[in-house]
C-alpha cells in the first residue's frame, strides 16, 4: 500500500451550505446514472455490511427494493455481507471480509476472475458465498486483477446504534429520512440509504477510468458536492471537513501536511497523522490546528483508486486467516485506527 495518503476535503470556510440544492443536484444525478449509465457512469457493485445473516437477508431484501425503485442500476450488482458467525470483528476486517466476498460472489455468477469483463448484463443481490467455494494459491493475482477494474461503493451498516437502539434490526441506514419528500407527494419517503445513494453517485466521476472503492458510513448523512472530489492516481484518501474542537474530541482527527493543492472547493495534501479523540493539548503538540482554529474532522468516507485499491484488493484475498485469528481472540479491527493507519507515516 502507499506508504503515504492523499486527502481532499470541502473547504467550507463557515461559507453557508445548500443542503436541499445539494441533495437535489445529487438526487439528478443519481436518476440519470440508472437510466444512462453508458453517459453517466454507476457503480459495478454496491455492498452492504451487515451484522448477522438474518440482517444481511433484510438487506438484500431492501437493496431489490432500491432497483425496483429506480435508485440502483439494473447493471449494478449488489450484495450484503454479515459479519462471520454474527460476531464483530470491527470495520477494518468487515472492509476486507466484504472486498473478498464480493469476489467470490462474481464467481458463484460464473465469472471467471482472470477474464477482463467490462459489465454484467443482469445485477444480482446475495449473502457472503460460503468458503468453500473460494479459490485459493494462483487464483490471487487473476481476483486481484479484475477487481482492479472495478468501480465498488462500500457502506458500512452493521454497526449498533445506542441512540435508536431500536433501529438496530431493521439497519440505521434504512430509516426514513424525509428530505425532498415533497418533491413526489405520491412517492415513499426517502431513506438515509436513498440519499447516501444520491449523494455517492456524483463520486464516480472521481475514479474516472481506474478501478477504486469507495467506503462510507451507513448512520451519516454527508451534505457536500461529491461532483468535486478529487482522488489522486494510483492513491488512497480520506475526506474531512473543518470542524470546531469541542466536537474533534469526540471523534478522529486528520493532521495535514502544510503544502497540498488548494481550490475554492477543496484541497488536497498528504496526511501527517491520524488522531482518535484528542485533547486540545494533543491537537496542539501534532500541528493539528487550521489557521481559523478549526481542525479536519474524519468524515469515515475513504476511497482508493487505481493501484491503492488494487493493493486493498490483493490484501482482501488472503484475509481469511487474519479474520479467524480476529473470530477465536474475540478482537477487532477499526477502519480508521487500523486499516487506515497503515497508510500514514506516523502510524507505520
Amino acid at each position: 500500500m502507499e506508504s503515504r495518503r492523499e486527502r481532499a476535503f470541502p473547504r467550507t470556510k463557515h461559507k453557508k451550505v445548500d443542503i436541499t440544492s445539494i441533495l437535489r443536484k445529487s438526487w439528478y444525478h443519481l436518476r440519470l446514472s440508472v437510466r444512462h449509465p453508458s453517459r453517466v457512469p454507476t457503480w459495478d457493485a454496491i455492498v452492504l455490511t451487515a451484522a448477522s445473516p438474518e440482517q444481511a437477508q433484510l438487506y438484500e431484501w431492501q437493496l431489490n427494493r432500491a432497483k425496483r425503485m429506480g435508485r440502483i442500476a439494473s447493471s449494478t450488482i449488489t450484495l450484503a455481507v454479515p459479519d462471520p458467525d454474527a460476531q464483530r470483528i470491527g470495520s477494518g476486517a468487515a472492509t476486507l471480509n466484504a472486498i473478498f466476498a464480493l469476489a467470490r460472489h462474481y464467481q458463484s455468477l460464473g465469472l471467471h476472475l482472470g477474464e477482463q469483463v467490462e459489465t454484467t448484463e443482469n445485477g444480482s443481490s446475495g449473502s457472503s458465498v460460503p468458503h468453500e467455494e473460494s479459490n485459493s494459491g494462483d487464483s490471487t493475482e487473476p481476483m486481484v486483477r479484475f477487481m482492479g477494474k472495478k468501480h465498488i461503493l462500500l457502506l458500512h451498516a452493521g454497526g449498533d446504534s445506542k441512540r435508536v437502539p431500536w433501529a438496530n434490526p431493521m439497519g440505521k441506514i434504512f430509516l426514513p429520512l424525509p428530505f425532498l419528500a415533497a418533491d413526489d407527494p405520491d412517492g415513499p419517503v426517502p431513506l438515509l440509504f436513498d440519499h447516501i445513494l444520491a449523494i455517492a453517485s456524483c463520486a464516480r466521476q472521481a475514479f474516472k477510468n481506474e478501478g477504486g472503492i469507495l467506503t462510507m458510513t451507513g448512520d451519516v448523512l454527508p451534505c457536500f458536492d461529491a461532483s468535486t472530489l478529487v482522488i489522486p492516481e494510483d492513491a488512497s484518501c480520506i475526506i474531512t471537513v473543518p470542524i470546531t474542537l469541542d466536537v474533534a474530541s469526540n471523534h478522529g482527527v486528520i493532521v495535514a501536511s502544510n503544502t497540498g493543492i488548494l481550490t475554492e472547493s477543496y484541497t488536497v495534501s498528504l496526511v501527517e497523522n491520524l488522531l482518535q479523540k484528542p485533547s486540545l493539548e494533543e491537537l496542539v503538540v501534532n500541528e493539528a490546528l487550521l489557521d481559523d482554529g478549526r481542525t479536519l474532522l474524519d468524515t469515515g468516507i475513504i476511497a482508493a483508486r487505481g493501484k491503492a485499491w488494487a493493493e486493498l484488493a490483493r490484501l482482501a484475498s488472503s484475509c481469511e486467516p487474519m479474520i479467524e485469528e480476529l473470530l477465536k481472540s474475540r478482537k477487532e479491527m477499526s477502519l480508521y485506527e487500523d486499516l487506515v493507519a497503515a497508510w500514514v507515516p506516523a502510524k507505520a
